[in-house]
């Protein structure tokens, strides 16, 4: 990224990309972390401090135990015995701490923190820019768990909560081989102990309240991680994916393969498609959206795309004549009245943001002039964005860049900045952008009568 962030996005040893798991997980220093669940939660603490090496601090601890094995996890260990002590273990810059209560010599276990303890840290960590990441679960190293009463614990305060499931449990059955508490889970499930774990079950078990999302706090973001990503089939991988989305307190979904160099397979979230159809038409004698091309409103073909490319929401943004263009909208869309649309396009990329980016990982923005752009390429610029998170992705074809682009959501505070009839295209010379190949006839924009009569015209 330039002046407004970095790209931590690099080269993998194939030639791809290689995406960091912090980033994945949207994390920033000064932030706190909750992993639950079973199936890579130390791996993702390990990943984690890895990531921080030579760079930003990160201090790891657990609200559970952990074994004495794990003090690997970290390039120190840091016993705590009290809010003073708290308040004096070193905290340095590209170094990883692992902090706990002494160890249980008896049980070979390291306790975790709790308490004003383990807030003191939390404020530590929040005031020295460190990344403060908590193993909250405990799962005897098995890939799937349903949790007891008192789990997880989860303090109400973490930004990010992260239930962990391992995606090699489906297809096997259920057993203590591969679930902790596998007869919770059956009773969760409505399954017998032995049955089949499928890839609905799966999802259906980290999207219960009384499973996965059990004790995540309201205002924590959820960030679910699906771990042994290259031992599943991308069919299976898909099939929970999905189900985990449709759940509305999932705010994205991880697949990754702990621990690697390469932890992270993609990141899938909801994209907005923000259609932007407030304009007079001025120079076209009338709302271009309202325009029939082939049988059909422009705006229709706009719709379409943001269809055919998998966007939810999907937002019309109104502006002059908002009721005519309302009646000439497919169903499926939200709309928004932007009662500043005279003063420029910024009125209405802001109007269509506010309305949707709450439950989005990205944003692509669509003209309702442009019956040309259709849902494979749109498909295209999300594809290019859940494998490495770029800050924009836009369509490039015969030496032009074109519509529709997507934003990731780090750009939103950018887009809300805009002024006057400056639309997020103008972002392009400031932030990095990935093109992604297009048709360029795909770009053709109607602007005035003559160039509706010439799309007429064209194969």
């Amino acid at each position: 990224m330039t002046a407004v962030g970095r790209d931590r996005t690099g080269p993998s040893p194939g030639g791809g990309t290689v995406m960091r798991l912090t980033d994945a997980l949207r994390l920033r220093p000064g932030m706190s972390v909750a992993f639950t669940g079973a199936g890579g939660k130390s791996s993702a603490l390990e990943s984690l401090a890895q990531e921080s090496r030579g760079a930003d601090p990160i201090v790891l601890t657990t609200t559970t135990r952990l074994g004495t094995a794990q003090r690997s996890l970290a390039d120190e260990h840091v016993i705590v015995r009290s809010v003073e002590e708290a308040r004096r273990f070193p905290i340095l810059p590209g170094r990883s701490i692992l902090v706990t209560g002494p160890e249980d010599e008896r049980e070979s276990k390291l306790p975790g923190l709790e308490g004003d303890v383990l807030a003191e840290v939390a404020r530590r960590c929040w005031a020295e820019g460190a990344l403060l990441a908590i193993e909250a679960d405990g799962a005897r190293g098995r890939w799937v768990k349903a949790p007891s009463d008192h789990e997880p614990v989860v303090p109400a305060w973490v930004d990010v909560a992260v239930p962990v499931a391992g995606l090699p449990a489906v297809g096997f059955p259920l057993s203590p081989a591969t679930a902790h508490r596998p007869e919770r889970i059956a009773g969760l499930l409505g399954m017998k102990e032995g049955d089949v774990l499928t890839a609905r079950l799966l999802a259906a078990l980290v999207s219960s309240q009384s499973g996965g999302l059990q004790g995540i706090p309201e205002g924590a973001e959820v960030r679910v991680l699906l771990t042994g990503a290259d031992n599943a089939s991308l069919e299976n991988i898909a099939e929970v994916r999905d189900r985990l989305l449709a759940t509305p307190r999932v705010r994205a979904v991880v697949t990754g393969e702990l621990p690697s160099s390469d932890p992270v397979r993609g990141v899938d979230g909801r994209v907005a498609g923000i259609v932007l159809a407030a304009g007079a038409g001025e120079r076209f004698g009338g709302p271009k959206q309202l325009a029939r091309w082939k049988g059909r409103p422009l705006l229709s073909y706009a719709l379409q795309a943001a269809r055919g490319g998998g966007l939810s929401p999907i937002v019309v943004v109104l502006g002059a004549r908002p009721d005519d263009v309302r009646s000439a909208a497919d169903q499926g869309a939200a709309f928004v009245h932007n009662a500043e649309w005279q003063d420029g396009q910024s009125t209405s990329v802001r109007a269509g943001l506010s309305a949707a980016e709450g439950q989005v990982e990205a944003a692509v923005f669509l003209l309702a002039d442009m019956p040309r752009v259709n849902g494979a390429t749109i498909r295209r610029l999300v594809e290019a964005h859940r494998v490495s998170l770029p800050a924009i992705v836009a369509p490039v074809g015969g030496g032009r860049r074109g519509n529709p682009v997507l934003f990731d959501r780090r750009v939103f505070p950018a887009l809300h900045a805009l002024r006057g009839d400056q639309g997020g295209r103008s972002l392009l010379e400031r932030w990095p952008w990935q093109a992604v190949e297009a048709d360029p006839h795909e770009f053709a924009e109607i602007d005035r009568p003559e160039d509706l009569a010439q799309l007429e015209q064209d194969p």
